[in-house]
């Protein structure tokens, strides 16, 4: 249980705070107005409103905030964190995962306008939210069916494509909400006080009130549909503190938060952050960076969104406080962890009786019926994956050997022939059949290493590290486990990363040549009958079967099921 000296310096604005247990699991996630007023009340015996809370409070082991611009915007973060999380004293919402939004939505045949659970882009569709008050936005909607949709009260039920092309331009203006449609709502209300129309006043009025309620939430719903990633830079010993705020349809979805040692400058600290961040997360439309950084030389600058609104910049600064937040707790937790990722390398030095401190790790992946192959070595300097080390490869797709035993040879050779300096141990995701490939290149290559395998379960999970004879070694520590599991997960991931990009491109490109026995003419006799590749996909085997054999459209179905 923590002490309430451990909140002093949290600061006093909006936010959300996470209680986490000595797992680092997060059991709480809260919104407030105030964090440190609101983290301060679990400490006070008069505040304990609920039985589970002091059984909470002995559970509770550390905590993060992340400090956000508005209480609404706190209100927002909070759920999504919550159903991220999944804790345990929390009470879960319903599975509707997401903020309604008030919708008008263009269609060949009609106009509509309904509130949705679910925003999906689109240049038919006019959003307007997310609704997260609780008041009801029925009115709303049936005023602007009145507008748009009725003619002199009565609803239009066949509605024109000259109709639904003017109403819908209309909408567009309509749905700003600015100051010239408040001003006509003032007027109505007005009018109708005086003819004693007291229920439509109040409904206009509700009305009025609805649209200026939204304006408070213009921090959490920007003026942009695109998705965005916000960074903010603290450093403070040498160390670089990192907080990414990632916006998705311009709604706060997540934040997370890094540290990096400084080792060379700040510019390449951060240059080497931001490739390895993107080569394995999805890549945004664009990203916020602080002023100070926008002369950095990083490989990422073409993301980096330049002459900024001042919201933007608020964005930017509450991202830096994030990175500042708690800076001496979190300098403590960083030099913890570097000694326990130390230590643990030492022990696995002793148990290889070999230099970890500079070891790679190879991993494949292909899919049956593609031509595609990659091999992926994944470098690891004291116990950190160095991605400006590790390798991608492009290997060749050979039918006469054993695959995995094949493709580990040429992801070894393509590796060793040039980096071998770089390692002291090799660590192969196999068996003892992987290690005797990467036997035969080190004996071509005429270099000496020491060579290990992880082998997985029928669950695909880390299971036993063996050595060159494919003997097992017995590992009791805990930690030196769970780092070789990382490791294993982690080129996994980046091979597949790699993958799925190549094979993408060849599916953009031609997505029937990567099916083995169809060729260009076939793809020609497809496309002159079907027209186009999406069409060719969404045909039943009836139809293909028409053009093809039948044996070469159960592979189209199979390939794209």
């Amino acid at each position: 249980m923590i002490e309430k000296k451990e909140i002093v310096n949290v600061p006093t604005k909006p936010g959300v705070y996470f209680w986490k247990d000595k797992n680092d699991q997060v059991i709480y996630v809260g919104k407030a107005k105030n964090l440190k007023l609101r983290m301060s009340q679990y400490f006070d015996p008069k505040m304990l409103n609920s039985y589970k809370t002091p059984k909470m409070l002995k559970e509770i082991a550390s905590f993060e905030i992340t400090v956000l611009n508005t209480e609404k915007e706190a209100l927002m973060f909070e759920r999504n964190s919550i159903i991220k999380y999944q804790p345990f004293y929390n009470v879960l919402y319903p599975s509707q995962s997401t903020f309604p939004y008030l919708c008008i939505r263009k269609t060949k045949n009609e106009l509509t306008i309904k509130i949705v659970s679910k925003y999906k882009k689109s240049k038919d569709t006019i959003y307007y939210g997310p609704l997260v008050s609780n008041v009801s936005y029925k009115p709303l909607e049936k005023y602007l069916i009145h507008l748009l949709l009725s003619k002199e009260g009565i609803i239009i039920k066949k509605q024109t494509k000259d109709f639904i092309e003017e109403k819908f331009e209309l909408a567009k203006k309509i749905m700003k909400f600015d100051k010239n449609f408040k001003k006509e709502l003032d007027s109505k209300i007005i009018e109708a006080i005086s003819n004693r129309q007291y229920d439509l006043a109040k409904e206009y009025n509700e009305i009025l009130k609805l649209i200026s309620k939204k304006d408070d939430y213009q921090n959490i719903e920007l003026k942009t549909n695109q998705n965005f990633d916000v960074f903010g830079f603290y450093e403070k010993d040498s160390i670089l503190f990192i907080s990414i705020m990632n916006y998705r349809s311009s709604s706060l979805i997540n934040k997370l938060d890094f540290a990096c040692e400084i080792k060379t400058s700040k510019e390449s600290t951060i240059n080497e952050f931001l490739n390895q961040h993107y080569y394995s997360n999805n890549v945004p439309d664009f990203i916020l960076i602080p002023n100070e950084y926008l002369s950095f030389n990083l490989d990422v600058l073409n993301l980096v969104k330049k002459n900024i609104t001042k919201q933007f910049q608020i964005l930017i600064d509450i991202a830096n406080e994030n990175a500042k937040n708690e800076i001496d707790k979190k300098i403590t937790k960083f030099i913890k962890k570097e000694k326990d990722l130390q230590k643990t390398i030492e022990n696995l030095s002793l148990i290889l009786n070999s230099n970890a401190k500079r070891l790679v790790i190879f991993d494949n992946s292909f899919l049956k019926g593609t031509e595609d192959v990659v091999g992926q070595a994944c470098v690891y300097i004291n116990g950190k994956l160095v991605t400006s080390l590790s390798r991608s490869f492009k290997l060749q797709k050979n039918k006469n050997r054993n695959a995995d035993v094949e493709y580990i040879h040429q992801n070894a050779e393509k590796f060793l022939s040039n980096y071998h300096k770089l390692i002291d141990v090799i660590i192969v995701d196999g068996n003892a059949n992987q290690i005797k490939e990467v036997q035969k290149v080190i004996k071509k290559l005429n270099i000496n290493k020491k060579i290990f395998g992880l082998i997985k379960n029928l669950k695909h999970n880390t299971d036993q590290l063996i050595d060159e004879n494919g003997k097992k070694i017995e590992i009791l520590n805990e930690d030196v486990f769970n780092f070789l599991t990382h490791i294993q997960i982690e080129v996994d991931k980046y091979a597949k990363t790699y993958f799925n990009k190549r094979h993408r491109l060849k599916l953009l490109n031609n997505p029937l040549k990567n099916i083995d026995g169809i060729g260009e003419k076939t793809i020609n006799k497809l496309l002159d009958k079907f027209e186009t590749y999406n069409n060719i996909i969404e045909a039943s085997i009836e139809d293909l079967s028409k053009i093809i054999s039948v044996k070469l459209a159960k592979k189209i179905k199979s390939y794209f099921s």
